[in-house]
C-alpha cells in the first residue's frame, strides 16, 4: 500500500468526523406555531397559518398557485400529516389557532404508473383528447395530452427524490444477492441522474457539482447505512466508480444527445416506478373486512371474506393484531383488490449453481408476478363503483351489481383518508363532477354541480360540446380556466347576421371574496347564479356581434373531456356503438316450447299472460343426451291486430336483450307464432310493485322503501352507464321478486321490468295519459327520449313508493294533465326536506340539470341513515267507475258481435285473485270511428240507467289515452235466455216463464220512462242472474227518443234484428215506444217456447216468405206483416197468453198495448197460473 494512497485515506476519515460532529451539534427544529404547509421544493418558503379555519380544498389551492401547480393538475394533490400518516379530505376543516401546531406537507397523492409512457409492457396513461389520426395510416392510435403540467413534474420530481432518500418509498424486496446487487446500482444510477439534473437546472459545471455533491446525498438511507457498514476500502471503491459513471454519463450520454433536464425527470421518475416497491399504491390494514352481496356473506377458500366476529376469533386464536390479517391496496392503473396478509418472506441464499440467464429469467418473473400476484384479488375498478359510505369508522364500498366492500379501519381519520382517496380516483378516471361520499366532496364539485359549471376543461372539449348540443344561437357552457385559479369561462355559441358563420366567444367571469364580475365590466353579483340570471336578459354586444345567453350546457354522466385520466388501452374501454345497439338480435323461442296459460293483464297494445318455458339441460346435454326444465315465464303478446308497431315492439326486446342486472327482469327469447310476436320474460311472482304496496294493510317502514328505491337506481344506474334508456320508469313496472317483510329472508328484491311499446309510437293522447311519468319533453316530442326522462320517471316513481302506492294525478283529466306540464307544476311533495329536493331535482324541467343515477343512489343511501318519517299522503277518493284496464284478467269469451265482442274478466287490484267478475265489452279493432261513438254512446245510456231488470253498469275502462274504451257490467254468470231455457226446461215452469215476462216488462216500461227505446230486445240480451230473476242487456242499438215527435229514425239498419221489429221499423225506419212492445211480443214468443231454435222467429218467419236474400227478405217480411200474418200460436201456451202476444203485434204503434198495462195482465194470468197449479 502506497504512502500517498494512506494520506488520502486519512484525509477522507478526518473529513467524515468533522461532518458527524457538526451534525450532531446542529440546531433542534423550532416548535410550529398555528399550521405549517411545508413543500419538497427547496426554493419554496412553507406556507404558515396562524389562526382562522380553513378547508383542505382551500389549503391545496393556496399551495397549487403556489407552486404554480394549474388548475388541472390541482386534484392530484393533497395535504398530508407526517407525524401521524394521515391524507386529509378536500372537505375537511382545519381550525386553527396559534397553539395548534400542526405540520403538513403538500404532496401529490393520486398517481398512475407509467404516466410518462416509458415502460414497456405496460399501458401508457395519459389525458382524453379529441380523436386523431396519425399520418395517412388507417389505423388509429390511442393519443392523448400529458397528464402533467411543467409545476406538477417539477413539484413530484421533488417530492420523489425526497420519498427515495429517506425510504418514505421502500425499495423493492429482493429475492436473491444478485438482485440486491442490482438494486443498489439502480440506487447508484438515480444518484447520477439527480446530480446531473441539479447541475443542469442550476447551471453548474459538472466537474464541480460532482467535487462538491456526494452520492450518499441522493441515495435512500437504508443503502446508505448499509454502505457505512462495509469496509473503508468497499466504500472508496463505490465512490470511485459513481464519480467516474457520473462523468462517463455526462461527457457522453447527455453531453452528446442533448438530454434536457425534462429528460431527466422522467428517467428519474420512470427509473423509480421499478425500483420501489408500489410507488403510487395506497396499502391499508383494516380491522375487518366483508364482501357481500344482497345481504349474504361470500365464502371461499384460503382467501375467504372475513367479518368482525369472525375476525377476531381468528385473532384470539393465533394472538395477532386486528389489523394484520386482511390487507386492501387502492392504485389508479388497477383500482380496488384486497388479500391476507402474507407471512414474510426470507431472502434467498445465493445459488451458484445458477447461470446468469435463468437468474434473469427469474428476475423478469418474479417483476411481472409482483403486482398481478402476491395473492392480491381485485375487487373493482373505479368503473365499478356506485357510491361509497362512510360510518364511524367503517367504510363501504358499493358496487354496481350491488357485491360490496365493507371495512371497518382503526381511526375515523384513517376512513375519510380511505374514502377521499377512491373519490378522488373516482374522479379522475370515471366521472369529473361527481363525487362518492358527500363526507369528503371538494365544496368546488359540489357547487358545481348545483350551478352547472364544469371543472378546468378545454377550449377544444367545450366547442365540441356546444356542437353536439346543436350549435344555436345563446347556447352556452361553464368552465372553470385551465391556468387561473379565480376565474370562470363562459363560452357561447354566437351567430354572424348570415346565420351560416358559426362562432364561439369566451368571456371571463372574475371570482373574489365580494362574489362573481364579468371582466371587464363593473357587473357582478353574490353568486354565480344571479350574475347569469341578469346576463341572460341582457344583450351582449363583442366584435360587432351581438347575442344572448339563452340555455346553459351543464356536464353530464361520465362525460369525456381533458378532464379524465385513461388508464387501458381505448379499445378496452369503448361503448357499443349505436348501430351496434339498434341491432336487433334474438333468442328466437320455437312456439312448442311456450305454453301459454292465465291471463295475467293488459299492457299497452299487448296481452300479458303466465307461461312455462322448456330449457334444454346443459349439463345433460354435455354428458350426450337431452333433457328439459320447465320454467315460469311471462309472455307478453303483441296481437295480430297491432302488427303495424311490431317493430317498436322488437324495439323492446332489443333494449332489453343488451342488459343483465340482477334487478332488471330477463329476456329469455322473442317467439312468434302465427301472426303474434311473443316476448317471453323472466317471472316475478309477486307482481307489481304498486299494486304489493296498496296490498299491505299497515304501511310499509321508510327503510323497506328506500331499499326499493335504491335497487331501482342501481338498475337505472346500470342502463345510464350503459347509454340505454328505459322509457317508462313506473312502480307498475317494477316487479316484486321477494317482499322482504321477514327479517330471516332478507331485504327486498325488485326487477325492473321491460318499458312495453316505446313512445315514439304513441299517440299524444297516450302520452299525456302517462303524465307525470313520462318526461316533459317527451310529451312535446316522443323522439327526444334519453336517459333524462329515465329520471324524471323515477321522481315520480319514488313519490309512488313514498306515499304507499298512490297514484299522482289519477283524478285529472288529459287537458288538466296538459296543462299540468305547461304550467310546469310539481307534484305535493314530502315535509322530509332532504327527500323533497331529491324528487324535485329528478323532475326538473330542464332535462340537463337532472341527477346522475349514480348521484341519487349516494344520496339515497344517505337519506336512508337518517330514516326520516314521510307523512302519508292525504288519500284521494277512488273513483268507483273508473276500471284500469291492466287489471283486467280474461278469463273467456261471453260472446261476439258483428262490431264487439264481450269477455269474461276477473278485475283483480289487489293482484291476489280475489277481486270480482266482470263483463267487458269492447269493439273489434278494425272497427272505426262510428263504432266508437256508439259505444260511447250505450255507455251514457248505461250509465243513466238504474233498475233491478236492467244489467247494472259497473264503468269504463280506458287505453290508449281514451281513444279505446271499454264498458264494465255486471256478470251474470247464467247467460242469456237463449242459452239458459233450453237447458233447464224441464226446471222451468210456465209461473216462471210469465215470471221472465212481468221483470222485462217492468224493465222496459223504465226505460220508456227515461225516454230511450232498446230497439234489440230478444231472449239473447236477456240475461239470468239467478233462478226466478233476469235482466235486459245490451243497449248498443238503445236510442233516446227526441221530445216532440215521440220517434227516432234511423239512417242506416245494415244490422238490424229484423224478425223481431215492427213494421214501422221496417217501412220507415221510425222507432216508437210502442216498437219496443213489438219486440217484446216476439221475445215473449221465444220465452213461452223455451227458445227452441226450430221455434225460433227467424226460423218461423222464413218458412212464411220463403227464402230470400237482402233487402228481398225485408219487403217479403213485410208484405206478410200487413197481410196480418203473425207467428203462430205455440204448442201448450195458454189462449190468454197468446192473446197478449198478438196485443202486441197490432199493425199501428198506437193501438199496441203499453208496457204497464202488459205488466198487469201478465200479473193476473201469473197468479191464474198459480192458483191452478195449487
Amino acid at each position: 500500500m502506497t504512502a500517498s494512497f494512506v494520506m488520502e485515506l486519512s484525509r477522507q476519515l478526518c473529513m467524515k468526523m468533522r461532518k458527524n460532529k457538526k451534525t450532531q451539534f446542529s440546531s433542534l427544529p423550532a416548535s410550529t406555531l398555528g399550521l405549517e404547509i411545508h413543500f419538497y421544493i427547496p426554493e419554496i418558503r412553507h406556507l404558515e397559518y396562524i389562526k382562522g379555519t380553513y378547508t383542505a380544498e382551500e389549503l391545496c389551492v393556496t399551495a397549487a398557485k403556489k407552486c404554480t401547480i394549474s388548475p388541472l393538475c390541482h386534484n392530484l394533490f393533497a395535504l398530508y400529516n407526517d407525524s401521524t400518516g394521515t391524507w386529509y379530505s378536500p372537505s375537511h376543516e382545519f381550525n386553527i389557532k396559534e397553539d395548534s401546531g400542526i405540520k403538513l406537507h403538500y404532496r401529490m397523492r393520486f398517481y398512475f404508473k407509467n404516466w410518462h409512457g416509458t415502460t414497456e409492457g405496460e399501458s401508457p396513461v395519459w389525458r382524453h383528447c379529441l380523436n386523431k389520426l396519425r399520418g395517412q395510416s388507417p389505423q388509429k392510435t390511442p393519443e392523448g395530452t400529458p397528464l402533467l403540467d411543467v409545476g406538477s413534474l417539477e413539484y413530484l420530481y421533488f417530492q420523489c427524490q425526497h420519498d427515495f432518500q429517506t425510504g418514505k418509498a421502500p425499495l423493492r424486496a429482493a429475492q436473491s444477492e444478485a438482485e440486491q446487487h442490482e438494486i443498489e446500482n439502480e440506487c447508484l444510477g438515480m444518484a447520477v441522474l439527480a446530480i446531473t439534473h441539479y447541475a443542469k437546472n442550476f447551471d453548474i459545471p459538472f466537474s464541480a457539482a460532482s467535487r462538491e455533491m456526494s452520492y450518499k446525498r441522493f441515495i435512500p438511507e437504508s443503502l446508505n447505512s448499509n454502505i457505512k457498514q462495509r469496509n473503508i476500502l468497499t466504500r472508496i471503491r463505490i465512490s470511485n466508480v459513481f464519480k467516474k459513471f457520473l462523468a462517463e454519463f455526462n461527457t457522453q450520454t447527455v453531453g452528446e444527445s442533448n438530454i434536457t433536464c425534462y429528460d431527466l425527470k422522467i428517467k428519474y421518475l420512470a427509473t423509480m416506478e421499478g425500483l420501489t416497491s408500489r410507488m403510487g399504491s395506497e396499502l391499508f390494514e383494516p380491522v375487518s373486512l366483508a364482501i357481500t352481496q344482497e345481504k349474504e356473506l361470500s365464502t371461499g377458500g384460503y382467501y375467504g371474506y372475513c367479518n368482525q366476529s369472525q375476525l377476531q376469533t381468528k385473532c384470539q386464536n393465533q394472538n395477532l393484531e386486528p389489523s394484520s390479517d386482511m390487507q386492501v391496496l387502492v392504485t389508479g392503473t388497477t383500482g380496488i383488490s384486497w388479500r391476507q396478509k402474507p407471512a414474510a418472506v426470507p431472502v434467498m441464499p445465493k445459488d451458484k449453481s445458477k447461470s446468469k440467464k435463468s437468474k434473469q429469467d427469474e428476475k423478469q418473473k418474479n417483476n411481472r408476478n409482483k403486482e398481478t400476484g402476491d395473492g392480491w384479488v381485485l375487487f373493482c375498478d373505479f368503473h365499478m363503483i356506485t357510491h361509497t359510505v362512510i360510518k364511524e369508522t367503517t367504510v363501504t364500498i358499493m358496487r354496481q351489481d350491488n357485491k360490496k366492500m365493507e371495512l371497518q379501519l382503526l381511526s375515523r381519520a384513517e376512513a375519510l383518508s380511505f374514502v377521499a382517496l377512491v373519490d378522488g380516483y373516482f374522479r379522475l378516471i370515471v366521472d369529473a363532477h361527481h363525487y362518492l361520499c358527500k363526507e369528503v366532496a371538494p365544496s368546488l364539485v359540489v357547487q358545481n354541480t348545483e350551478t352547472g359549471c364544469h371543472g378546468p376543461i378545454c377550449t377544444e372539449y367545450a366547442v365540441q360540446k356546444l356542437r353536439q348540443e346543436g350549435n344555436e344561437e345563446g347556447t352556452y357552457i361553464l368552465r372553470w380556466s385551465c391556468t387561473e385559479y379565480n376565474f370562470i369561462i363562459i363560452t357561447v355559441v354566437c351567430h354572424e347576421s348570415d346565420h351560416f358563420n358559426i362562432q364561439y366567444k369566451n368571456f371571463q367571469i372574475e371570482v373574489d371574496s365580494d362574489g362573481y364580475r364579468l371582466y371587464g365590466t363593473d357587473t357582478s353579483r353574490p353568486s354565480l347564479k344571479e350574475l347569469l340570471d341578469h346576463l341572460e336578459r341582457q344583450c351582449l354586444h363583442t366584435d360587432n356581434l351581438q347575442f344572448q345567453l339563452r340555455r346553459c350546457c351543464p356536464p353530464q354522466p361520465r362525460e369525456i373531456s381533458n378532464l379524465l385520466v385513461v388508464t387501458k388501452e381505448r379499445a378496452s374501454i369503448c361503448q357499443p356503438t349505436k348501430h351496434e345497439r339498434e341491432l336487433c338480435i334474438f333468442h328466437r323461442i320455437p312456439k312448442e316450447d311456450i305454453e301459454q296459460e292465465e291471463h295475467l293483464g293488459v299492457g299497452t297494445k299487448t296481452n300479458i299472460y303466465l307461461g312455462t318455458l322448456r330449457v334444454k339441460n346443459e349439463e345433460d346435454e354435455d354428458a350426450g343426451y337431452t333433457s328439459f326444465q320447465e320454467v315460469k315465464v311471462v309472455l307478453k303478446v303483441l296481437g295480430s291486430g297491432h302488427r303495424d308497431i311490431s317493430l317498436a315492439f322488437f324495439e323492446t326486446a332489443n333494449m332489453m336483450r343488451q342488459v343483465s342486472h340482477k334487478h332488471i327482469v330477463l329476456l329469455y327469447g322473442v317467439c312468434v307464432r302465427h301472426q303474434e310476436n311473443i316476448m317471453v320474460e323472466e317471472y316475478a311472482q309477486l307482481g307489481p310493485l304498486d299494486v304489493f304496496i296498496r296490498r299491505q294493510q299497515s304501511p310499509l317502514s321508510t327503510r323497506w322503501k328506500f331499499q326499493v328505491a335504491k335497487q331501482l337506481a342501481s338498475a337505472l344506474s346500470y342502463l345510464e352507464d350503459k347509454k340505454l334508456v328505459h322509457g317508462f320508469v313506473c312502480a307498475k313496472n317494477i316487479l316484486l321478486a321477494r317482499d322482504g317483510l321477514d327479517e330471516e329472508e332478507g331485504e327486498p328484491f325488485i326487477k325492473l321490468s321491460d318499458p312495453g311499446i316505446p313512445i315514439t309510437v304513441l299517440s299524444r293522447e297516450e302520452c299525456v295519459h302517462r303524465i307525470p311519468w313520462i318526461a316533459p319533453e317527451c310529451v312535446k316530442n316522443p323522439s327526444e327520449l334519453s336517459v333524462a326522462a329515465d329520471k324524471w320517471g323515477f321522481g315520480t316513481t319514488l313519490w309512488e313508493i313514498c306515499y304507499d302506492g298512490e297514484v299522482p294525478l289519477k283524478e285529472k283529466k288529459l287537458t288538466e294533465k296538459e296543462r299540468f306540464y305547461e304550467a310546469e307544476f310539481q307534484l305535493a311533495i314530502p315535509d322530509y326536506k332532504e327527500l323533497a329536493e331529491l324528487m324535485t331535482r329528478c323532475m326538473n324541467y330542464d332535462p340537463k340539470k337532472r341527477p346522475f343515477f349514480r348521484a341519487i343512489v349516494r344520496d339515497l343511501d344517505v337519506l336512508e341513515e337518517k330514516s326520516p318519517f314521510i307523512k302519508p299522503c292525504p288519500i284521494q277518493p277512488v273513483d268507483p267507475t273508473v276500471f284500469e284496464t291492466r287489471f283486467l284478467r280474461k278469463i273467456r269469451e261471453l260472446g261476439e258481435g258483428h262490431f264487439g265482442k264481450v269477455e269474461l274478466c276477473r278485475y283483480d287490484p289487489r293482484g291476489d285473485r280475489t277481486g270480482e267478475m266482470v263483463a267487458v265489452k269492447s269493439l273489434k279493432p278494425e272497427n272505426g270511428e262510428e263504432q266508437s261513438n256508439n259505444l260511447l254512446k250505450e255507455i251514457e245510456i248505461l250509465k243513466a240507467l238504474y233498475h233491478e231488470n236492467i244489467v247494472k253498469y259497473k264503468g269504463i275502462s280506458q287505453e290508449e289515452g281514451g281513444k279505446t274504451i271499454k264498458l264494465i257490467m255486471e256478470y251474470l254468470p247464467l247467460g242469456s235466455l237463449k242459452e239458459y231455457l233450453p237447458r233447464y226446461k224441464s226446471q222451468t215452469s210456465l209461473g216462471t216463464l210469465l215470471s221472465y215476462c212481468i221483470q222485462i216488462c217492468r224493465g222496459m216500461d223504465y226505460l220508456g220512462s227515461r225516454n230511450y227505446i232498446h230497439r234489440d230486445l230478444a231472449a239473447r240480451n236477456v240475461l239470468v242472474e239467478k233462478e226466478g230473476m233476469v235482466k235486459i242487456g245490451d243497449f248498443g242499438l238503445t236510442k233516446s227518443l227526441k221530445e216532440n215527435n215521440g220517434y227516432y229514425t234511423v239512417k242506416d239498419e245494415n244490422d238490424s234484428p229484423v224478425f223481431w221489429y215492427a213494421p214501422e221499423c221496417l217501412t220507415q225506419c221510425k222507432f216508437y215506444l210502442a216498437s219496443d212492445v213489438w219486440s217484446f211480443g216476439v221475445t215473449m214468443y221465444e220465452i213461452i217456447t223455451y227458445c227452441d231454435s226450430s221455434k225460433s222467429p227467424m226460423t218461423c218467419f222464413l218458412d212464411m216468405i220463403g227464402r230470400a236474400q237482402g233487402q228481398m227478405t225485408i219487403v217479403r217480411l213485410v208484405n206478410v206483416l200487413q197481410d196480418g200474418r203473425r207467428l203462430a200460436c205455440p204448442e201448450s201456451c195458454p189462449r190468454r197468453v197468446y192473446e197478449l202476444m198478438r196485443k202486441c203485434w197490432e199493425h199501428t204503434p198506437e193501438r199496441r198495448i203499453t208496457f204497464k198495462r202488459l205488466i198487469e195482465e201478465l200479473s193476473i194470468l201469473q197468479q191464474h197460473h198459480q192458483q191452478n197449479s195449487l
